[in-house]
């Protein structure tokens, strides 16, 4: 049971592990923009793999009645389904449908429960300034996590720094195992495309200018005013014209502004927003990528899917070490760069060091790249294999 099935990276898991032998049937939360055609066109390529699937509808909305109208319909469907199919794990997918799952695998006899935890939820937010900590969502939120790692015959987390942190404080039932999943990329779909570099790079207008790219999601959790002064002394260390794409569904006016301030023209900056299947097009029109995120508790427990997805097209990356197992990547020197702080100094170094990595031939920096990928984010190498491992593992529990 999960929410939104429409995201590319579970689907890859899903029918990653479907090759393998292993049969979903599936209950997912969907939001209202899904449409019905879509859901129903994704139902039928599903089914012959062996996935069966149950959508649900859900609202963007996070007000603990609203949670609780959609938890009770998701029992009542989730134990109609577990009564048919008897399945041996009951797999939940962050904290709403993990909480269903439970109540599920309760009441059937020898099934496990899997919480694939996804970040410590009720932490980010209040990182995020949704929360405090004396709002009852939040108690009832760690209440329930406490339960949920104690009680889990399985759990997935997305770092080995989380999975530390669980382990170092007890936080495990004495049967629980434990996996550490990164996001991980489909390296089919994710990679180099020389075509699609000349092509975009005219239509973008970014000339022989070397790019620095960044794409996702904008706003709290993104350390916007640091992102521009880093691409201020990438530009100011480049031997030639520097650009900044910026490909994201956020507003960018705060970015664009930032940006500016920086000392970028209006010409030198470059924003589009691009469908999911077009992502690796236009990451191939980039040389470098930047990836700065709030260095907070909750990232901890966080892998950004850009970051693999970067690596997995040939661009040499920076980043902050100080999220979820980011840290670790400083030892790919041909493919990353780690800051360890925001100072003048460390961004001057870091700049320094991207635009010799930048600069480099492009099937060098491809290779380099895509080596970091398969080794620390590959879907099947990766991912796919340590859900098996963990599912396997968890059916040979008595």
């Amino acid at each position: 049971m999960l929410e939104g099935l429409g995201q590319s990276q579970v689907l890859g898991y899903l029918r990653g592990l479907a090759r393998r032998g292993i049969e979903f049937d599936l209950l997912s939360y969907e939001l209202p923009t899904a449409s019905d055609e879509a859901i129903e066109e994704l139902r039928g390529s599903l089914a012959p793999l062996g996935i069966h699937w149950t959508p649900l509808r859900r609202r963007r909305d996070t007000r603990l009645r609203v949670k609780v109208a959609e938890s009770s319909k998701g029992v009542a469907v989730a134990f109609a389904r577990a009564l048919a199919r008897r399945p041996r794990i009951v797999h939940g997918r962050s904290y709403l449908p993990t909480a269903v799952s439970d109540i599920v695998a309760s009441t059937l006899p020898n099934a496990k429960l899997l919480f694939d935890c996804r970040g410590m939820l009720g932490e980010e937010y209040v990182d995020v300034g949704h929360w405090t900590r004396d709002r009852i969502e939040y108690r009832l939120i760690k209440r329930y996590e406490a339960r949920a790692f104690r009680r889990a015959d399985g759990v997935v987390v997305l770092t080995n720094a989380l999975r530390r942190w669980v382990e170092r404080y007890g936080m495990l039932g004495p049967h629980t195992r434990i996996e550490a999943i990164p996001c991980c990329v489909d390296l089919d779909k994710f990679q180099h495309s020389s075509t699609e570099r000349v092509r975009l790079r005219h239509e973008l207008g970014l000339g022989d200018a070397l790019t620095l790219v960044y794409a996702g999601s904008l706003g709290a959790w993104y350390r916007e005013r640091d992102m521009a002064r880093f691409g201020a002394l990438f530009a100011k260390h480049a031997a030639t014209k520097v650009r900044f794409l910026v490909l994201t569904p956020s507003k960018p006016d705060d970015l664009v502004g930032l940006l500016r301030e920086s000392g970028f023209s209006s010409e030198d900056i470059v924003v589009r927003r691009c469908a999911p299947v077009e992502m690796p097009a236009y990451l191939s029109t980039a040389d470098a990528a930047i990836s700065f995120i709030k260095s907070c508790f909750s990232k901890k427990g966080t892998s950004p899917t850009k970051v693999a997805e970067y690596l997995a097209c040939g661009l040499p990356v920076v980043l902050n070490g100080d999220i979820g197992d980011e840290g670790e990547l400083a030892a790919h020197t041909d493919a990353c760069v780690v800051v360890d702080g925001f100072s003048d100094t460390e961004l001057t170094t870091a700049a320094q060091r991207l635009v010799g990595l930048a600069t480099r031939p492009i099937t060098d920096r491809v290779r380099e790249g895509r080596r970091v990928a398969e080794e620390r984010f590959g879907l099947e190498g990766v991912g796919v294999t340590r859900y098996e491992r963990l599912y396997r593992a968890m059916d040979a529990l008595t």
